[in-house]
């Protein structure tokens, strides 16, 4: 269910059921986080069947986990491989052009074959619409949910040494190349969203591949004695468009971390995406600038 149903729904529903005692409880395979909120500043409680369950009542609030009663093979078949976090991502950088199947296999450097089972599996999930557009935020969250980068944590950040960021391959000045793409937190402040953040907390960093990663557990050191003392956290970036296509920061931000070149909004978003609390809540307050992106989620 998409928020847009949610006020059509409520509007149809009989009432006199709604002005019974008993709870209104929607029930759906799949329910937005967009359509959630709809319906509890409706009043209405709701029953995600990927395994949530949400009910309020005067002296009544529950909000917990249950077993899923659906599986979501559509959606597994669409985000089993690589390919189709690829096809997800690159549609929702260009929400408002449709896909076309040799064109975007000719972008990934994918077999159109690949590309084709894909968007046939989004499709069939309802993930794109008629005009081969992406449904959104559907789409956002779905990839979101399949969005798993490599991690790892280091104890020190690199320094301005010319042969460390040659092996690491940093290239923090030229974002015609390839390079570490600043993400999450702090490059969503440096966008503007209103998220609250220190300026020394650690960074958070796409880089181009496992072989970078590797490279930097040995040359910066990875962290021994928990989360607490690392000094940033590395990403394999699921895409190659991620670090390859970066954004150079504005002018005018004072950020502790603003020289890095920073991840597409998309992806700072789809790291936020991961907190349900507060990642989640400051997506639901940030539109970034027209010229940066399209807010999909």
């Amino acid at each position: 269910m998409a928020s847009q149903n949610v006020r059509t729904l409520i509007d149809s529903a009989n009432p006199q059921a709604r002005q019974d005692p008993a709870l209104l409880v929607v029930v759906g395979a799949r329910i937005t986080d967009e359509a959630r909120h709809g319906l509890g500043d409706a009043g209405v409680s709701w029953l995600d069947l990927r395994g949530q369950l949400h009910l309020a009542a005067p002296g009544l609030l529950i909000h917990t986990d249950v077993t899923p009663m659906v599986g979501s093979p559509r959606r597994a078949r669409a985000f089993s491989g690589q390919v189709g976090i690829e096809v997800a991502a690159t549609m929702l950088i260009q929400p408002h052009v449709p896909v076309r199947v040799r064109q975007l296999a000719q972008r990934l450097n994918r077999a159109p074959s690949s590309v084709s089972a894909v968007i046939t599996a989004l499709r069939d999930a309802g993930l794109i619409d008629a005009n081969n557009l992406p449904q959104t935020p559907e789409l956002f969250w779905e990839l979101a949910a399949a969005w798993e980068p490599e991690t790892l944590d280091v104890s020190r950040l690199p320094v301005d040494d010319a042969t460390v960021d040659d092996a690491l391959q940093i290239n923090s000045t030229d974002t015609a190349e390839s390079g570490w793409a600043l993400s999450d937190s702090h490059a969503a402040a440096v966008y503007g969203a209103p998220v609250a953040i220190r300026a020394e907390a650690p960074p958070d960093f796409y880089v181009p591949d496992t072989r970078i990663l590797r490279r930097a557990a040995k040359l910066l050191g990875p962290v021994t004695h928990g989360r607490a003392d690392r000094a940033a956290t590395l990403r394999v970036a699921p895409i190659g468009y991620i670090c390859s296509n970066r954004v150079t920061p504005a002018d005018n931000s004072t950020r502790a971390h603003e020289p890095w070149p920073l991840a597409h909004p998309l992806f700072v978003a789809l790291d936020l995406a991961q907190d349900p609390g507060r990642g989640r809540e400051v997506l639901g307050l940030w539109t970034p600038q027209e010229e940066t992106a399209h807010r999909v989620w």
